[in-house]
């Protein structure tokens, strides 16, 4: 008789449904209360409509969808595989003359219909209600069974990988948590470990690697019910539109991971069919991956522990480069000697391991070491890096001097001459580290005034020609008046930056934001439409300005800044009007939405094809012009 290979054994897929009927009944019962709730609301809530009940459905499937694959993954994992943390029921599966195969992919199916059957009867359920009250819907169907379905796919696939490479049953939820958040965790690490050391390091505390980690880019993405669509325009606009459709967002991601997990399944298939079956009881059961464990462990620990002891004992008040060398290596060497040790005794089952050890750890802080030296010594280039005027398709720069009036607040400047002296001043920034560290060092102490000092924040933010962004921020800066006269001094190039023609603009047209892209001078088809006038008095009321004082208002601050009536130092606190002004314009938008066939709601005063942009106003005692305008208009106009 000819022999049949098979990847599937009856028997022992239904004694493992037997084995585990307690989970899958409470996870059945868990789920029940989707569709009686559905059922409950559409009986006694007299307001709930058909469609917001399909909308109500869908929504609680997919937020609690990806949560619920997450936490039960790992459950039905450890159940369907708990006899490889078991040596006397491993050499006894193991001894039946079954092949690796079929134990892996009867295991594996058990696991998985046991999670899919009680989503499956939960979504026909859920129809079974909305039908009863003429809410059924095919497209809501096949949504609330792909947001219900898919994630179990990917989590449980992914648990039951982590199951093949330990022989602890406390290990598996372990490793299973950690390596979900494994490459978020460590990218903020990192980020951490470099904002210690490097000059001028920014860099957002939003991760950018959240599609390594699937809980957190879910979580972060959104799984959910929608009625809108959304389309990305070139210039990165995103354009939203009503629909009386429902959509499930987030969907692309769960496909996504969906091809992961049937990756991670036959991953796992491979890793099962090498596993040797002594090796049950170990924390780490695969011998290639234990060296991967020790010094994961290892690093984890040095930069988690490592800085947080730093922080607790020299860091608290250090940041962007002012750190201490000897404390961080210390605290992160120290740290990382403990997660040496931790691992090595987990995998050896001892506490004895010195004797073993002592030259991984030797090696490990050897590392340590040599990393920190490399970031002081700025071995990367990270903080002697200044893009060339040539390089960059865009700029933007924020500075805010606290004991004066002077500030810049820059976005998207794309003229040359305005992109050179922002280098130049971040060159000059770069160039007096040594000083800019030393003098903040003792920052609380100091009395500016006396000095004839400025002190302040500066952030400069490059978009290069290449795409790549180069942002940095300088938390502490300070200036001195009598290196004025030097022209490659930061005063001096802050100085020059400041008084750039964009600038003075900028600081007199956007009180507290400007965009070079909605420069007044440039906007085509320029029209005023009124503004308002807000008086820091008690007793004051706003006032509304007409269409023609505000251009009148406009024109008078061009005269003062073509005059240059706006202040120039920076060493000066020149009183401000003790009023908010903030003028109103519409201007001809080229590529309007509008143009494209798409709908665009429009505020009442802005026909379509147009857009609306907004200026708010600082005025000085120096800008004369615009004060006798002011006042011509009886305008309460005093300074403070």
């Amino acid at each position: 008789m000819q022999s049949k290979t098979s990847f599937f054994n009856r028997t022992v897929f239904l004694h493992d449904l037997k084995r585990w009927w307690p989970l899958t009944a409470g996870y059945t019962l868990l789920w029940l209360f989707l569709p009686l709730g559905l059922l409950t609301a559409l009986n006694h809530d007299p307001y709930l409509s058909a469609w917001n009940a399909q909308y109500d459905a869908l929504n609680i499937a997919g937020n609690v969808g990806y949560w619920s694959a997450f936490f039960t993954g790992i459950l039905f994992a450890m159940a369907a595989f708990s006899y490889l943390t078991n040596p006397r029921a491993t050499y006894g599966l193991h001894a039946l003359p079954e092949r690796r195969e079929t134990l892996y992919v009867t295991h594996y199916l058990a696991g998985l219909c046991s999670q899919l059957a009680p989503l499956l009867l939960t979504v026909l359920l859920s129809m079974a209600a909305l039908a009863t009250h003429g809410a059924f819907s095919a497209r809501l169907l096949e949504q609330m069974s792909l947001s219900l379905m898919l994630p179990p796919l990917f989590f449980y696939s992914f648990a039951v990988f982590c199951m093949m490479f330990t022989g602890q049953i406390l290990a598996a939820p372990v490793f299973y948590g950690a390596l979900n958040v494994l490459v978020v965790g460590m990218e903020l690490l990192v980020k951490a470990f470099a904002g210690n050391f490097l000059y001028g390091w920014m860099d957002s505390i939003e991760p950018t690697l959240t599609a390594f980690s699937p809980i957190v880019k879910l979580v972060e993405n959104g799984v959910r019910a929608t009625q809108k669509t959304y389309e990305v325009l070139e210039n990165g606009v995103t354009l939203v539109e009503e629909t009386h459709e429902l959509y499930l967002l987030g969907l692309d991601w769960l496909l996504i991971y969906t091809a992961a997990g049937l990756v991670f399944a036959a991953l796992g298939l491979l890793v099962y069919r090498k596993r040797h079956s002594e090796a049950t009881g170990s924390t780490v059961a695969i011998d290639w991956a234990r060296p991967i464990f020790k010094y994961g462990v290892t690093f984890c620990a040095a930069l988690a522990l490592g800085q947080l002891l730093y922080f607790l004992f020299f860091g608290q008040f250090r940041s962007s480069g002012s750190y201490s060398l000897p404390g961080t290596l210390g605290c992160m060497a120290l740290a990382g000697l403990i997660g040496y040790f931790l691992a090595e005794m987990l995998l050896k089952k001892s506490f004895r391991v010195w004797k073993s050890g002592w030259r991984g750890a030797v090696a490990v802080v050897a590392v340590l070491v040599a990393m920190g030296c490399a970031m002081t010594l700025d071995l990367t280039g990270y903080e002697g890096y200044v893009p060339d005027v040539d390089d960059v398709q865009a700029a933007t720069v924020s500075m805010n001097l606290y004991n004066s009036s002077a500030h810049t607040y820059l976005f998207g400047i794309r003229d040359p001459e305005t992109i050179r002296l922002i280098t130049e001043a971040h060159q000059s920034v770069v160039s007096d580290k040594a000083r800019q560290l030393e003098w903040n060092d003792g920052s609380q102490q100091r009395d500016y005034s006396e000095t004839g000092a400025a002190y302040g924040y500066l952030s400069v933010d490059y978009t290069l020609s290449d795409g790549r962004l180069v942002q940095r921020r300088y938390p502490h800066i300070v200036i001195f008046a009598d290196e004025l006269d030097d022209p490659d001094s930061l005063a001096a190039t802050l100085t020059a930056l400041n008084n750039s023609e964009t600038a003075v603009v900028a600081r007199t047209l956007g009180r507290y934001y400007y965009n070079s892209d909605t420069d007044p001078r440039t906007l085509p088809d320029l029209r005023f439409t009124g503004g308002d006038v807000y008086l820091y008095r008690d007793d004051s009321r706003d006032r509304v300005l007409t269409a023609h004082e505000a251009e009148l208002i406009y024109d008078a601050v061009l005269r003062d800044v073509a005059a240059e009536h706006v202040s120039a130092s920076l060493f000066e606190n020149e009183p401000v009007l003790n009023a908010d002004i903030t003028l109103y314009a519409t201007y001809s938008a080229p590529d309007h939405p509008g143009d494209r066939g798409v709908s665009v709601t429009h505020p009442s005063d802005v026909p379509p094809g147009r857009d609306m942009v907004t200026y708010d106003l600082e005025i000085t005692e120096r800008m004369t012009e615009t004060v006798a305008t002011l006042r011509a208009m009886d305008v309460d106009v005093t300074f403070g």
